[in-house]
C-alpha cells in the first residue's frame, strides 16, 4: 500500500508548465545576458545549446541582423511588440518583464487581408450594439476574422461554474447554447491568470511542445507569456471534447472577469499574434460598451429604487409608533430586496409577510443569527444557499434558501430577515460534471490524478437548496433600509429619553411638592378638628349642628388618612430597603385578627393553609399584606358566609401568595385602573376607602422586586396575587 497524494485541476500549476508552443520561440534574459530559452529557437537561429546561454540579447539579434528599435521598450511596460524581418518572412517579437526576467518571444505573420477591417469592426460593435445583441454582434466579428468551427461568449456565474449564454457555430455542430459547465473545468486559478493574460491560444493540441532549457521550470513564470503551451489536463479535456484548436479572449467589465470569448476547432489552426490582439480589442470593446449599458442600467435602477426607498422612509418615520410603522410598511421594505418574504423582529414581537415558514422554522433562523451575529460582516449576512451552510434542520427549508439578515445594533435581538424561495431549476450541463479519478506510482508515492471528463453529452441536473443569488442593488438596499430605521429609532430614542428625563424631573417636583403639602395640611386639619370637637363639647349644639360637626371630624380624619398614605407612597420611593429571609406565618395570624377587628367583622372565616417564608423588606411586606388581607375582610365583611382563604406555594425562582374572599368582586370597566392612586371601584362606594392602598401595595412589590395581579368577576369574589423573590441568600437593593 502506497501513501497517495491527490491532484485536482486547482492545483496544476499552469504558469510555471516549462513548455512553449510549435508556433512560438522564446528567449529569457536578466540584465541583458540570455538565462533560458525554448529548445525550437536553436533551429530557428541555427545554434548549439553551449553558445547561447549567458549571451548578451542585444548582440545576439544584432548578429541576425535583426532591426530592434529598443527605444520602444521600457521595463515598465506590460508588453511591447514590433515586427521584425528574417530570413525573408516577417516575424513579431513581444517583449515583457516579469520576476526580474525580460521574456523574448517570437512569431511568425501569417497574412491576413481581414486585418485591416479592424477599424470599421470597431465602429460596428459601438455603432449596432445594444444591450441585448452586443455579444452576438461581438461574434459575427471575430468569426469575420478567424473563422473558427465554433465561438462562445462564455459567462462565469456567481458560484464559478459557466454558461454558454450566445455561440456561433457552424452548420452541423451540435449547439452548446445554454449549457452548463462546472467551476472545475476552470479553476479558481485558470480564472485568475486569465484575468491577467487577456489571450490565450492554443494551435494544435496534440501539436508538438517544446521545452525551456538553461534553468527549471519553476523558476520561470509565464504568466503573461504569448506561446506558453497549455497544460497536459487541459490538452487532453480538449481532445475529449473532440478539439485541436482552441482560442479565448477575456471579457473583464469594470475590472472583474466577467466571461470569455471561446473558440474552438476540429481541425489544427493558428492566429498569429496580430489576429490575437484584434480579436482582444475588438473583446476589451465589446466589454466596455457592456459594461457602460449595465452601468446606465444599474443607474436607472438606483434611481427608481431611490424614489421608492424615500417615500418609505417618510412613512416609516412619519409614525409614532416605529412598531407600527414597520408593519404598515412591511411589503414595501420586502420589495426593496425583490424578496419574496419578509420578517421583521422588533421589541419582541415577530411580524411577517409574503412567502415565510412556519413559527417553529422563523424562530430557529432568529436564534441562529442571535447566536452567530458575531460573525456578520457590518452586522449583515448574505446567503442563496443558506439552507446548506447554517446547518439548521428546516420544516420548510425551500423557503429560506436565500436569505439577508440585518441585525439592527449590537445590544440587541431586533434583526430584519429579507428571504427568497429554492430556485428549482433544471441546469443542462455540457456532460456529467462529476470527474473520474486515474493514479500512478511516483517515487514511491500513489498520485491520484482528476482526469477531465470524457462525455460532453447534456447531462440535465435538478438544483437544491439554492435561490438565486441577491444583486448589489438589492443588498445596498437592505443596508439602507437598516441604517433608515436605525437613525429613526435613534431619534425615537432620544425623544424618550428627553421625555424620561423630563418625567423624571416632574416626579421629583411632585414628589417634593406632595410630601410638602401634606406635611403642611396636617396642621390646618388638626385645627378644623380640635375646633369641631371644642363645639360640641363646650356649646351643646342641637341634633342638627351636632350632624354637621360629626361630618367635619369625619372628613377631616379621612383627608388625614389619605394624607398619611400620600406621604407613606412617597417615602416608599425614596426609601433604601434591605431584603431578608421573613417567616409569613405569624404575621398573617396576626393580621387576620387585626383587619376582623378593624373592619369590625368578627364573623369573617380565615383559611390559612400554606405560609412559606419569602425574600422582602419586613416593613414592606408588613405592610403589604396588611392592606391586601384587610381589603379581602373588608369587601367581603356583608357577605352572607364572609371567608377568606390565603393559600402560599412555592415555584422554582419564587413564592406565590394568592388571598381569596367571597366579596363585591371587581367590575371588568375598572380593570385598567386597579392600581393607580385615588381610583375606587364603581361598586366600593358603600365602604370607606380612599383609593391609595392598592396604589402603595404595588409600589412596595415593584421595589422588593415583586409582582401583584389580581383576577376577579363582579358581585362573586376576588383573589390577589403575590409574587415574592424566593429566600435563597440575603442582598440589599435600593
Amino acid at each position: 500500500m502506497y501513501p497517495k497524494e491527490y491532484i485536482n485541476c486547482d492545483q496544476e500549476p499552469i504558469h510555471i508548465c516549462g513548455e512553449v508552443q510549435k508556433y512560438g520561440y522564446l528567449l529569457g534574459a536578466k540584465d541583458s545576458k540570455i538565462t533560458f530559452y525554448s529548445e525550437n529557437i536553436l533551429d530557428l537561429f541555427s545554434l548549439d545549446s553551449q553558445s547561447i546561454i549567458g549571451k548578451d540579447i542585444k548582440v545576439l539579434f544584432d548578429e541576425f541582423q535583426l532591426d530592434i528599435n529598443w527605444n520602444n521598450f521600457s521595463h515598465n511596460q506590460e508588453l511591447a511588440i514590433q515586427h521584425i524581418n528574417f530570413k525573408e518572412e516577417q516575424y513579431t517579437l513581444s517583449i515583457h518583464t516579469n520576476e526580474g526576467f525580460t521574456f523574448y518571444e517570437i512569431e511568425k505573420v501569417i497574412p491576413n487581408h481581414k486585418i485591416n477591417q479592424e477599424y470599421q469592426a470597431i465602429q460596428n460593435i459601438l455603432k449596432m450594439s445594444n444591450d441585448e445583441n452586443i455579444w452576438k454582434l461581438l461574434l459575427q466579428e471575430v468569426q469575420n476574422i478567424i473563422d473558427f468551427d465554433r465561438a462562445m461568449i462564455y459567462q462565469f456565474l456567481y458560484d464559478g461554474s459557466g454558461e454558454v449564454i450566445e455561440e456561433s457555430v457552424k452548420p452541423g455542430l451540435d449547439s452548446y447554447l445554454h449549457l452548463h459547465y462546472p467551476e472545475s473545468d476552470i479553476p479558481a486559478q485558470a480564472r485568475a491568470l486569465y484575468l491577467r493574460n487577456t489571450v490565450r491560444i492554443t494551435s494544435h493540441v496534440s501539436g508538438q511542445t517544446y521545452p525551456i532549457f538553461g534553468i527549471q521550470k519553476e523558476n520561470i513564470d509565464l504568466t503573461y507569456s504569448v506561446t506558453r503551451s497549455s497544460s497536459p489536463v487541459h490538452r487532453q479535456y480538449l481532445k475529449n471534447a473532440g478539439v485541436e484548436s482552441s482560442f479565448s479572449t477575456s471579457i473583464i467589465v469594470n475590472g472583474v472577469l466577467w466571461g470569455m470569448v471561446a473558440c474552438q476547432n476540429a481541425a489544427p489552426k493558428h492566429l498569429d499574434l496580430q489576429s490575437r490582439l484584434l480579436v482582444e480589442t475588438l473583446t476589451r470593446t465589446a466589454a466596455n460598451a457592456y459594461g457602460s449599458y449595465r452601468s446606465l442600467q444599474t443607474l436607472e435602477d438606483y434611481q427608481k429604487s431611490n424614489l421608492s426607498n424615500i417615500s418609505l422612509r417618510q412613512n416609516l418615520l412619519s409614525e409614532e409608533n416605529f412598531a407600527v410603522a414597520l408593519e404598515s410598511n412591511i411589503e414595501d421594505i420586502m420589495n426593496t430586496c425583490a424578496a419574496e418574504g419578509m420578517i421583521i423582529k422588533i421589541n419582541n414581537e415577530v411580524l411577517t409577510h409574503g412567502n415565510v415558514p412556519n413559527h417553529s422554522d422563523i424562530e430557529k433562523i432568529i436564534n441562529w443569527s442571535k447566536d452567530n451575529n458575531q460573525d456578520f460582516e457590518e452586522n449583515i449576512f448574505i446567503s442563496n444557499t443558506f439552507c446548506q451552510t447554517s446547518g439548521l434542520e428546516l420544516d420548510n427549508s425551500e423557503i429560506s434558501c436565500g436569505i439577508i439578515i440585518s441585525v439592527l445594533g449590537n445590544n440587541t435581538s431586533d434583526m430584519l430577515i429579507w428571504l427568497r424561495k429554492e430556485q428549482g431549476q433544471k441546469i443542462k450541463w455540457a456532460g456529467n460534471p462529476e470527474k473520474k479519478t486515474v493514479s500512478e506510482i511516483k517515487d514511491g508515492v500513489e498520485i491520484i490524478k482528476f482526469s477531465p471528463r470524457k462525455s460532453f453529452e447534456v447531462w440535465k441536473q435538478y438544483v437544491k437548496d439554492t435561490a438565486l443569488p441577491w444583486k448589489t442593488r438589492e443588498i445596498e438596499s437592505a443596508k439602507w433600509i437598516t441604517s433608515v430605521i436605525l437613525k429613526a429609532s435613534h431619534t425615537k430614542s432620544s425623544q424618550i429619553l428627553d421625555l424620561n428625563n423630563q418625567l423624571k424631573e416632574l416626579n421629583e417636583e411632585l414628589d417634593s411638592f406632595s410630601y410638602t403639602i401634606s406635611h403642611d395640611l396636617n396642621t390646618p386639619l388638626t385645627v378644623i378638628k380640635l375646633n369641631a370637637q371644642l363645639m360640641k363639647r363646650l356649646q351643646q349644639p342641637d341634633e342638627k349642628s351636632q350632624k354637621f360637626l360629626d361630618t367635619i371630624i369625619g372628613q377631616v380624619d379621612s383627608m388625614s388618612d389619605m394624607i398619611k398614605n400620600v406621604l407613606e407612597l412617597s417615602k416608599i420611593k425614596k426609601s433604601e430597603i434591605e431584603l431578608k429571609r421573613i417567616e409569613i406565618d405569624p404575621l398573617i395570624n396576626k393580621l387576620a385578627d387585626e383587619s376582623k377587628i378593624s373592619f369590625d367583622s368578627p364573623h369573617t372565616e380565615i383559611i390559612i393553609e400554606n405560609t412559606p417564608e419569602v425574600l422582602g423588606d419586613p416593613t414592606m411586606v408588613y405592610q403589604v399584606f396588611g392592606n391586601v388581607i384587610g381589603n379581602a375582610i373588608k369587601y367581603s365583611s356583608r357577605a352572607s358566609k364572609p371567608t377568606v382563604k390565603i393559600i402560599g406555594e412555592v415555584y422554582e425562582n419564587e413564592v406565590t401568595y394568592k388571598i381569596s374572599d367571597n366579596g363585591i368582586g371587581i367590575d371588568k370597566e375598572d380593570a385598567g385602573k386597579m392600581f393607580k392612586i385615588f381610583s375606587r371601584m364603581s361598586n366600593a362606594k358603600a365602604f370607606h376607602g380612599n383609593g391609595v392602598g392598592l396604589s402603595i401595595v404595588h409600589h412596595l412589590m415593584e421595589k422588593m422586586g415583586g409582582e401583584i395581579t389580581y383576577e376577579s368577576e363582579s358581585g362573586i369574589g376576588t383573589t390577589f396575587i403575590l409574587k415574592f423573590q424566593k429566600p435563597d441568600y440575603d442582598f440589599s437593593i435600593s
